[in-house]
């Protein structure tokens, strides 16, 4: 039987899609987070998981929007279903609120969103491959490999989301630090195929005179690392731009 809103059939099979790279020079990626708090690591996946993970994303993957327009830490969040009983004018509404934050300099942010934890937990789309990832995501050695690399022994679990940032789409300068939460290392996996420095949704970590200090192309299976706190944002996605910016996010947590 297939979802009809995913096209997955309930006996598909997937290879693992968190594969990483064996040939990863973990010593390198650890003395980078410690020096600087961030380091982005290019082929962090082996390529035939990346490939599948990318295939996922843009052909079975159902997107809501994650928007925030009044300056909550947390914003508002749409699911995929609702997304489709939404008129031009209550989307644009949202687009205009979360613009209309950012130019008051409060924190805002809009783009495509699919929650993997709640999503995972109320199984709203029974066998999707995103479910898979997470589970592996909190396996051993993904959650070892944070552990090594971060210096975080205390690391327990991850969380995540699907994103994908089309044109008007962007997040604003802030630090991700949520101290009930254990936030202890972020990441951004990206996954958008042949993106041009003109399309924006650069990763912008800032310094505290908000001078950008490193700037990273989303691009194709590539890592962002950083501890947390760090200053940064998700540099606006032009009109212009094609909706191809898809990447995993999140944060590996001590609680």
């Amino acid at each position: 039987m297939t979802d009809a809103a995913t096209g997955i059939s309930d006996d598909a099979e997937l290879p693992a899609l968190l594969a990483i790279n064996p040939a990863l020079d973990r010593a390198a990626i650890r003395a980078a987070l410690a020096e600087n708090r961030f380091v982005q690591i290019e082929d962090f996946l082996e390529a035939s998981a990346a490939d599948a993970l990318w295939q996922v994303l843009r052909q079975h993957t159902p997107f809501g929007l994650a928007w925030a327009g009044d300056g909550q830490p947390h914003g508002q969040h749409v699911r995929p279903e609702q997304m489709r009983t939404l008129s031009p004018q209550q989307k644009a509404a949202m687009g205009n609120a979360a613009a209309s934050a950012a130019a008051a300099g409060r924190f805002a942010f809009l783009y495509g969103q699919y929650p993997l934890v709640e999503s995972y937990k109320q199984n709203w789309h029974p066998g999707h491959p995103l479910y898979q990832l997470l589970e592996e995501m909190n396996s051993a050695p993904a959650l070892d490999f944070a552990r090594d690399v971060s210096g975080h022994a205390d690391i327990i679990k991850v969380d995540a989301q699907a994103t994908l940032y089309a044109g008007g789409h962007f997040l604003t300068d802030h630090d991700d630090l949520v101290e009930v939460e254990g936030r202890r290392l972020a990441y951004v996996l990206n996954l958008a195929r042949d993106w041009k420095p003109d399309w924006g949704g650069y990763l912008n970590v800032m310094d505290a005179s908000g001078n950008i200090v490193a700037g990273f192309m989303p691009r194709f299976n590539t890592m962002n690392l950083f501890l947390v706190p760090l200053r940064h944002n998700v540099s606006h996605v032009p009109p212009f731009a094609p909706a191809g910016r898809y990447a995993i996010t999140g944060w590996f947590r001590n609680k």
